[in-house]
C-alpha cells in the first residue's frame, strides 16, 4: 500500500471529510487510526501501519523524558475512525481543532500515511520550504552516507 498525491477537500459543517475513492481501497478494514501530525497536520493511517508505527514509539525507553512526551502527544491525540458509507471520516473536535482544520483541506500520499493539512497551513509550509528542497536531500543524503 502506497499513498501518493495531492487532493484538495472540503471538510462539511458536521466535521466530515470525503476520502478520494482511490485512496479508500488501500484501507483494509474501512478504518483509519487519525492521529496528531508534525508541523500542524493531522495523520491517517491504516490500523495495521499505525500499530507498527505506535510500537515504534513505545520501544523507546519510557524512563527517558522525551519519550513519554512522544507517546502522550501522539498516542492520547489519536482515534479509529470508520468510514462511512460515502467514503468519509468524521474527525474527532479534539484533532479538528489540533489541526487547525477549516472548511478546505489538503490530503498529501506520504507513503504508508495520509496528511491533512489545512489549505492555508499547506500552502505557507510549501512557500517556506520549496526553496529548500534540493539543498534539504543533499544533507540529508549526505548524513545517510555518512552512517
Amino acid at each position: 500500500m502506497l499513498f501518493l498525491g495531492t487532493y484538495k477537500h472540503i471538510i462539511d459543517e458536521k466535521n466530515r471529510l470525503s476520502l478520494p475513492a482511490k485512496l479508500v481501497g488501500k484501507f483494509s478494514h474501512r478504518v483509519v487510526v487519525a492521529s496528531k501530525g508534525f508541523e500542524g497536520c493531522l495523520e491517517l493511517r491504516s490500523q495495521e501501519d499505525f500499530e507498527v508505527w505506535s510500537g515504534q514509539i513505545l520501544s523507546y525507553s519510557q524512563n527517558k523524558k522525551d519519550s513519554r512526551i512522544l507517546a502522550r502527544q501522539i498516542l492520547a491525540n489519536s482515534s479509529e475512525i470508520e468510514l462511512d458509507k460515502a467514503n468519509r471520516i468524521l474527525i474527532p473536535d479534539v484533532l479538528t481543532k489540533l489541526a487547525s482544520l477549516k472548511k478546505n483541506v489538503i490530503i498529501i500520499g506520504l507513503g504508508n500515511k495520509l496528511e491533512v493539512w489545512d489549505a492555508k497551513a499547506y500552502a505557507k509550509f510549501q512557500a517556506e520550504t520549496d526553496s529548500k528542497f534540493e539543498a534539504v536531500a543533499e544533507r540529508i543524503d549526505d548524513e545517510n552516507s555518512a552512517k
